[in-house]
């Protein structure tokens, strides 16, 4: 006999219950998805500009490049080695979140150099924040430019890049008693000391080599702008982050999860069509859309999982054999249909608050839980894959093996 289905339970908010009772009581989506089909589309849509600048050299291009996951040889690439520094700002696009630009700034240090002007010239005000890099110390060429876009109140993150030199120079002149954590905080320890004797208040810096992305401050210079920014940008911001350390993408499967309801909720009353086999109504379409868009985020696409192999050293079929989710080119209506069909068989919880409304909500629960399983799903494949290709370059205190199955996040719902 086959067991009980296991149920899934559905997490709201209050605010999201009170929508939702007041259209299952209409026994009408067209009130709410209308008015949520906007909420949905700005997410989508929402700008981030990052301005990134420091002095020639100090590997802005290629800061760049990495969050951005590409490689200099890759199409798109920010252009790095021994190129002309650039007098106007560059915009380079995120190659899947075009809405999401990080800015290569003129250069910093130069003859005649005044940080007022700069950023007069630059525009300040068109950025949301600023990375500030230096490869060797940070000086009061640093400071004052942080000072200023302080008060043009900009939010100011100091990165040291080419931190894997640094300690492959340390550890040449201590071969016997090299300890990287010691020598990680004794860096630390000096930015900090040299931006405060310059008159910085409590610097936020990290440590980063713009190769190893697992390894030194890099996910953590991630998951601190993911905190600071407002909930709109960090969402987008998140998206954009390349899957570099398991805590990330337990973020990125948070924030994901975070939208499932207006997802849900906009589906089953924009456009919706019924699905004779389950008696649910809902845009397939939509759904089909927002599935391929969760796999790109996650890196599930064969573009993408080519490149990493590529980059790895690893067959790709390696890889592949870690994916049990279909990629993004793979998800079709039919697809979802039986996605739907599966999720109908495992009856999600509703609040308390909604039991009552069931019957109308069962479309709006059937579509969440069938989200709810697929981004899961995602997320253990992007785990597997993390594992598989970076583990020597893993961050210090990550788990050799384990895939975390616990979101973690601090942020509020819409």
């Amino acid at each position: 006999m086959a067991g009980k289905a296991k149920e899934s339970r559905i997490t709201l908010t209050e605010a999201q219950i009170k929508d939702l009772k007041k259209t299952f009581e209409k026994g009408s989506y067209s009130e709410l998805s209308g008015r949520l089909e906007e909420t949905l589309a700005s997410l989508e849509n929402i700008c981030l500009d990052v301005g990134v600048t420091g002095e020639p050299g100090v590997g802005k291009s290629t800061f760049i490049n990495a969050f951005r996951d590409l490689h200099e040889d890759d199409e798109g690439a920010a252009p790095t080695g021994n190129v002309a520094s650039n007098k106007n700002p560059v915009p380079y696009s995120h190659p899947k979140y075009a809405h999401v630009i990080l800015w290569d700034l003129p250069s910093i240090g130069t003859p005649n150099f005044h940080a007022k002007d700069y950023l007069e010239d630059i525009q300040v005000s068109h950025y949301d924040f600023f990375v500030i890099l230096a490869s060797s110390q940070f000086t009061p060429l640093h400071a004052s430019l942080a000072h200023y876009l302080k008060k043009s109140d900009k939010d100011v993150y100091f990165v040291r890049s080419k931190v894997d030199e640094d300690l492959e120079a340390i550890r040449q002149t201590q071969p016997a008693g090299f300890n990287e954590a010691a020598a990680l905080e004794k860096l630390r320890e000096e930015c900090v000391q040299d931006l405060k004797a310059a008159g910085v208040k409590s610097p936020k810096i990290f440590l980063i080599s713009n190769f190893l992305l697992s390894r030194y401050d890099f996910p953590l210079l991630g998951e601190t702008l993911w905190k600071d920014l407002d909930l709109q940008r960090s969402h987008s911001f998140l998206l954009a982050t390349p899957n570099i350390s398991h805590r990330l993408l337990e973020k990125k499967k948070a924030a994901m999860i975070e939208h499932l309801w207006l997802v849900s909720a906009v589906a089953c009353g924009l456009q919706a069509e019924s699905i004779h086999e389950i008696s649910v109504i809902c845009n397939v379409d939509l759904l089909v859309k927002m599935l391929q868009g969760y796999c790109i985020s996650f890196g599930l696409e064969e573009s993408s999982l080519r490149k990493v192999a590529d980059h790895a050293a690893q067959p790709v079929e390696h890889l592949r054999s870690l994916v049990k989710s279909p990629l993004a080119n793979e998800i079709a209506k039919e697809q979802v249909v039986e996605l739907l069909i599966q999720a109908a068989s495992k009856p999600p919880k509703l609040p308390k608050e909604l039991v009552t409304m069931a019957s109308m909500g069962l479309s709006f629960a059937v579509v969440y839980n069938m989200l709810k399983t697929f981004v899961d799903n995602m997320a253990g494949d992007a785990h597997r894959i993390l594992v598989k290709v970076f583990m020597s370059q893993k961050p210090r205190g990550e788990s050799e093996i384990e895939i975390p199955n616990v979101s973690e996040t601090e942020r509020p719902s819409l």
